[in-house]
């Protein structure tokens, strides 16, 4: 099971974004790479998050917050175009483009906190072609009756496949549980877009 996985030795992260999808897919993403991730900020000392990963609002910082966030780890990673602002905040972060690939945003997550070895191996549980995009839709926010539609089928043929997979996925010894769980399996064996990626779940 994944929650093995789930330790503070391979290093606590918050993400510190706009409060949208994206956030929690960056979590289910550094979750499904063993790290403790989180969407909620703590103002509790710096000893608490070894890394934030930063996305500057596009309204400008809530007065206090960035003050926080800086406060609350001694690491941090920027998504996004280098502005004073938020360079002036976070003078020694760390910044990436917000289309990042996969792979590129986890080896500086995990060269920033300072862990060599490697993620943790996954099984493939395997699912049928109807299964991966049953999984692709729901985790991507579609309800059943929307996927359903979208792949031309009912929506109980659609709860059938969500939970085959699901049940593979706890074959293979990952939890899928809920429309996270399934969206951290999807981030996990490449069924999705990089969430750091933000054009890619809203087409802009």
């Amino acid at each position: 099971m994944f929650t093995e996985k789930l330790s503070s030795s391979r290093g606590r992260i918050a993400i510190a974004g706009r409060g949208d999808f994206v956030d929690d897919a960056i979590s289910a993403l550094l979750a499904a790479q063993g790290f403790h991730a989180t969407t909620r900020i703590s103002a509790e000392p710096a000893s608490r998050y070894d890394l934030i990963v930063v996305r500057p609002p596009e309204s400008g910082w809530k007065s206090g917050f960035a003050t926080t966030v800086a406060a609350a780890a001694p690491r941090h990673l920027v998504l996004g175009q280098p502005d004073p602002a938020t360079i002036a905040r976070f003078p020694a972060a760390r910044w990436l483009a917000s289309d990042v690939d996969r792979t590129t945003f986890v080896n500086s997550v995990i060269e920033l906190i300072g862990i060599s070895s490697p993620p943790l191996a996954r099984r493939d549980p395997a699912l049928s072609a109807r299964e991966r995009a049953a999984v692709i839709h729901y985790s991507l926010g579609m309800t059943v009756r929307q996927v359903a539609e979208e792949l031309g089928v009912a929506p109980t043929t659609v709860s059938t496949h969500l939970d085959r997979a699901r049940a593979k996925y706890v074959a293979a010894g990952r939890g899928a549980e809920g429309k996270i769980g399934l969206l951290r399996c999807a981030l996990e064996d490449g069924l999705i877009p990089c969430p750091c990626n933000r054009s890619a779940f809203t087409g802009e």
